[in-house]
C-alpha cells in the first residue's frame, strides 16, 4: 500500500550529501586560497571545479540530471531575463522571426 523507504537507503542518500557538502567545502577553500595568490590559472582551475560541483550537487540534490538541471537553469535564466527586460526580449523575438522569415521566402 504504502512504499515506505528503506533505512539503508535513507541513510546512504544522508552519506552522499554529506560527501557533497564535504568536496564542496574543499574546493571552495581551494578557490578562496587562490583567489590571493597571482597564479590565475589555478584560480580559474579551481573556479571550473568549484562550479562544476555546485552543478553535480544541486541536481542531485533536486533529483535530476546534470542536464535536466542545466535545461531547467537555462529556463529560469532565460524568465529572469524576460521579466527584468521586456522590451529587449520583445525585439529580440521580432529579430529572430524576421530572420526566419526572411530564410523562408528565399527558399521558394
Amino acid at each position: 500500500m504504502f512504499n515506505r523507504p528503506n533505512r539503508n537507503d535513507i541513510n546512504d542518500d544522508a552519506q552522499d550529501i554529506r560527501n557533497d557538502v564535504s568536496q564542496l567545502a574543499d574546493t571552495l577553500e581551494e578557490v578562496l586560497k587562490s583567489w590571493g595568490s597571482d597564479a590565475k590559472d589555478e584560480a580559474d582551475a579551481a573556479k571550473r571545479k568549484a562550479q562544476s560541483l555546485l552543478r553535480e550537487t544541486r541536481a542531485r540534490m533536486n533529483g535530476r540530471s546534470r542536464t535536466t538541471q542545466a535545461a531547467c537553469d537555462a529556463v529560469s535564466c532565460a524568465t529572469t531575463f524576460v521579466r527584468e527586460k521586456p522590451v529587449c526580449a520583445l525585439g529580440t523575438v521580432a529579430a529572430v522571426g524576421i530572420f526566419v522569415g526572411a530564410l523562408l521566402s528565399l527558399r521558394k
